[in-house]
């Protein structure tokens, strides 16, 4: 079976991968009078070593369970965190050169080249949390595998800046063990990364491998012929640190101009107030007032969240008076818009306009309802009596993913900015963008 099985893990975590349909159980170490029934079913284990203090013995047996697993073929992951020796021995078996001595992330790691067990810390390294030195030696910039006995091999994955190894691979028989740092809340993330990604390329590879003849070997090879090969390798070298670049280019692009529009999606508080107010300035909105701001230093309840105004040539006290104002309410919820939230638009919106002296007015509201589900499945927050409340009195209802939508469309060159707030400005009701 391709059960995978998450040793210490919590239950989020199980929750985690079974979102991506993968077949997952959970157990913990303490409970090995369950495990053996369950160890055969798994062709991938991962273990979180995190035991601070030292505590009851892992149970006896555990390991050689194991070790025949992967003999038999079955791949297990280790994350080492903070721990002691014996906690990882009584899982995956005795390695006497193996010992655990503190390194400090956030130091240079040296990472092998070789695809695909370079992808891990290529994508992970910013989360690494805690970095145990494995093997007592430094093996320096270029040795990438240590002497074994002659049923395993071991593969150095990542080096401590003066050469001590942190993530070894340990194959033995069909299977092999791989003990990789601590990535703390991300270790799920990098074992899902691992299931769907990793594993497969390392299937890849060991086709090509099984598949060449003993004649095609570099002992056999023509000089010619072998500078070749050496010629793709070095192509092989050139594409993959032209990937890296574009990967480096993604992800400044992503904190940049990505992130703070994603967090129209998934933020609450504080932290969705300013992805909106955010995203109304990107739009081109000449003012864009935060209203506790605005108020900071009046004793007097704050209300509205932001004030949206398309003059600058005025201070914002003449617009308040003077200009067409849209006011607009922010909030988040897990489930559907309450009548309360929409009726506090109206009711906003009525003790401006007597304040101000001005009837120019709209209230908004923006709300990021459902928000632990994916954007793209989540439902109308908004029920028909509220749409038509909301028409009735001029104002908008609005999701967060509409103005996100909005905003990827402009950036498409589907939409105008000035066309989006001609739409937020005149339209009524639910409001839904025209590209």
């Amino acid at each position: 079976m391709n059960r995978v099985i998450l040793l210490d893990f919590e239950d989020k975590d199980k929750e985690y991968l079974e979102q991506e349909q993968i077949d997952t159980f959970l157990i913990h170490t303490s409970d090995f009078k369950n495990l053996p029934t369950i160890l055969p079913e798994a062709r991938a284990i991962f273990y979180q070593l995190n035991w601070p203090v030292e505590e009851e013995a892992v149970p006896g047996g555990l390991a050689e369970k194991v070790q025949e697993m992967v003999v038999d073929g079955a791949r297990v992951v280790c994350f080492v965190g903070k721990g002691h020796l014996y906690q990882l021995t009584g899982v995956i078996g005795t390695f006497p050169d193996i010992h655990f001595q503190e390194s400090t992330p956030g130091e240079v790691l040296l990472v092998t080249p070789e695809m695909p067990f370079n992808l891990v810390f290529e994508k992970f390294s910013s989360s690494l949390a805690h970095i145990y030195k494995l093997l007592p030696g430094s093996f320096g910039a270029d040795i990438w595998e240590v002497p074994a006995s002659l049923n395993e091999s071991w593969k150095i994955v990542a080096k401590s800046h003066d050469g001590f190894p942190v993530s070894l691979m340990i194959r033995k028989g069909k299977g092999f063990i791989w003990l990789l740092p601590w990535f703390g809340q991300n270790n799920i993330k990098v074992a899902d990364f691992i299931l769907k990604d990793v594993f497969p390329l390392m299937e890849m590879k060991g086709k090509e491998v099984e598949q060449m003849d003993w004649i095609d070997k570099e002992e056999y090879l023509f000089p010619e012929i072998k500078e070749l090969f050496l010629k793709k390798e070095e192509e092989k070298k050139r594409f993959e640190e032209r990937l890296k670049e574009l990967d480096e280019q993604i992800r400044t692009l992503r904190e940049t101009q990505q992130e703070a529009f994603n967090r129209l999606l998934k933020a609450e508080g504080q932290e969705l107030k300013a992805a909106v107010l955010q995203a109304f300035k990107y739009l081109g909105w000449a003012r864009v007032v935060d209203v506790d701001q605005y108020w900071k230093n009046v004793i007097r309840d704050k209300e509205e969240d932001l004030w949206l105004i398309e003059n600058n040539d005025q201070p914002v006290e003449v617009c308040l008076r003077k200009e067409f104002l849209i006011l607009v309410v922010i909030r988040s919820s897990r489930n559907w818009a309450t009548d309360d939230d929409c009726i506090l638009l109206q009711r906003f919106k009525g003790r401006r306009m007597q304040e101000f002296d001005n009837t120019r007015m709209k209230a908004i509201l923006v709300g990021n309802y459902f928000n632990l589900v994916e954007a793209r499945l989540r439902n109308n927050p908004f029920s028909q009596f509220q749409v038509e409340e909301a028409e009735k009195d001029g104002n908008g209802l609005l999701t967060t993913y509409e103005l996100f939508q909005a905003i990827k469309a402009e950036k498409e060159g589907l939409v105008s900015k000035e066309e989006i707030r001609r739409q937020v400005r005149e339209k009524a009701g639910l409001l839904k963008f025209s590209y």
